[in-house]
């Protein structure tokens, strides 16, 4: 019996010490705790002075949920930059910089235009059983061309729209050097035959018309080097934030 009495004085006090012993550590995790507390409030402090100056999470196109909506934000955005007169006030800085990165070199000097008036930007231009995103046209009479922009991020291919694009470009009586196709994506990925021709896609590629442009790469290095040239604060603060939403599409 003495045995079983010893043993259970031996629990209770090996119970009486796991407590002091938990006791102590939760004592010592807490001030390491609490000091690491003391450093985030303190650190905390710092960035919130910070963000009063900076706004560092504030994104415009984030807060009105619109980063993805391609015909409320990305098509008439893209518009203005491309139209020389557009309110960004930079003039043809957007238009001679988006030409000189994606028009290839033999066509080039064809698209550049001395008098930024014989530009005409158009968004949802209206042709035979559709309309086009964004289309570019020059209205010197010694000096025509056109440049079409289908902007395809979340909406479906319309049967064969491609194809009428064509037709409705091609119809202006333009040759192969007066005439651009280009296919915006978020990844540069090529059109459905739903919307176009495969023989009639390779054709418009073999006769250098038709090019694949990208968000995530080609728009966004276009307007992050841009970024440099523009004399407008509130303008750079808006196209950096566009860069922002680019970069998760």
């Amino acid at each position: 019996m003495s045995s079983l009495s010893e043993i259970s004085i031996f629990l209770d006090r090996y119970k009486d010490f796991s407590k002091r012993l938990e006791r102590q550590k939760i004592a010592h995790y807490k001030a390491k705790f609490g000091g690491l507390l003391s450093g985030y409030y303190s650190l905390r402090k710092v960035i919130t002075v910070f963000n009063q100056k900076e706004a560092f999470n504030y994104n415009i196109f984030e807060i009105l949920n619109i980063k993805t909506a391609e015909v409320k934000t990305h098509t008439p955005f893209l518009k203005n930059l491309l139209n020389p007169n557009g309110s960004h006030g930079q003039s043809d800085l957007f238009l001679n910089s988006f030409i000189q990165n994606f028009i290839p070199q033999n066509k080039r000097d064809f698209f550049m235009l001395s008098d930024i008036d014989d530009y005409l930007i158009e968004q949802e231009k209206p042709i035979l059983k559709g309309r086009i995103d964004i289309y570019i046209q020059s209205l010197n009479p010694k000096n025509k061309f056109g440049i079409i922009i289908e902007n395809k991020l979340h909406a479906e291919d319309q049967k064969l729209q491609l194809n009428r694009y064509y037709d409705f470009i091609n119809g202006r009586k333009y040759g192969d050097h007066q005439m651009i196709m280009f296919y915006l994506t978020i990844d540069g990925s090529d059109p459905s035959n739903y919307s176009i021709d495969m023989n009639l896609l390779a054709e418009l590629k073999r006769r250098n018309i038709f090019y694949n442009l990208s968000y995530r790469t080609d728009i966004y290095n276009w307007l992050h080097v841009v970024l440099n040239s523009i004399k407008a604060d509130k303008l750079k603060y808006l196209v950096e934030q566009y860069l922002e939403i680019i970069k998760h599409l």
